[in-house]
């Protein structure tokens, strides 16, 4: 028999929206465990990073996904098995599928049984038998590709992945200091101040820093009002970016 840390263990929760957390003030571990709940670790992870009974942690977090309280945003990133595609060059992923069905299944059935047993039926229906789909099944494509183009009309985010970019944050806001200081020192540090008045530390990146997308949008959608030209890899090396702004 499945148990619920089996079943869920691997998946995200966050406060649903328009769900008030003050709700549950009174009620201190529920209100706990809706804390816990951070939209970036999974239900196994915060058991194990807080000390909480698997089985009943797993039982309280079903128990307010079935309620409305909380609500599924994927799998756990940092994990070696998250639910992400793998590229072409990359050997043959196991345990998405069954990730991913699992996912369909809890947020259509709500933890109601029939309805689970009913979305089974339809699945085989569908070519999709799910008691062939274990947690180190080799995932079949077209089984793959059915059942996230399934999820994702019911609304389910499902991560890919994507190789990081390294340093494009740094060679924005060297772009940035250098050409609106005019190499002066002093209008340098000055930006480098409205700069952290923002929030941007610029200090804080350096070549080898993983880029955040959405700062990397900020950052280039503030160089573009600058009148600010930001380089290309291929037209400027990482020696060049530095040289130039010292």
């Amino acid at each position: 028999m499945t148990t619920f840390m089996e079943e869920i263990g691997d998946m995200v929760f966050r406060l649903g929206t328009n769900v008030k957390l003050s709700a549950y003030a009174k009620d201190i571990k529920t209100f706990n465990v809706i804390l816990a709940l951070d939209g970036k670790r999974s239900v196994k992870t915060i058991s194990q990073e807080d000390l909480y009974e698997p089985e009943e942690l797993a039982a309280k977090v079903k128990t307010l996904y079935d309620q409305g309280v909380i609500m599924q945003v994927g799998y756990e990133t940092a994990s070696t098995q998250d639910m992400t595609m793998p590229s072409g060059d990359e050997s043959v992923s196991r345990g998405q599928s069954k990730k991913i069905l699992d996912a369909i299944i809890l947020k259509r059935s709500r933890g109601i049984g029939a309805i689970a047993k009913t979305l089974k039926i339809k699945m085989a229906l569908k070519g999709i038998n799910p008691d062939l789909l274990k947690s180190d099944t080799p995932d079949d494509p077209v089984v793959l590709d059915k059942l996230i183009k399934l999820a994702r009309s019911y609304g389910l985010q499902l991560p890919t992945k994507s190789t990081k970019s390294k340093g494009r944050i740094k060679l924005i806001l060297d772009s940035i200091i250098t050409q609106r200081s005019g190499g002066s020192p002093i209008v340098a540090k000055m930006i480098k101040t409205k700069l952290m008045l923002k929030g941007i530390n610029t200090d804080a990146y350096s070549l080898e820093s993983t880029d955040d997308p959405g700062l990397v949008r900020k950052l280039t959608d503030l160089a573009m009002k600058l009148g600010v030209r930001i380089p290309t890899a291929a037209e400027s090396s990482v020696g060049d970016q530095i040289e130039q702004f010292f």
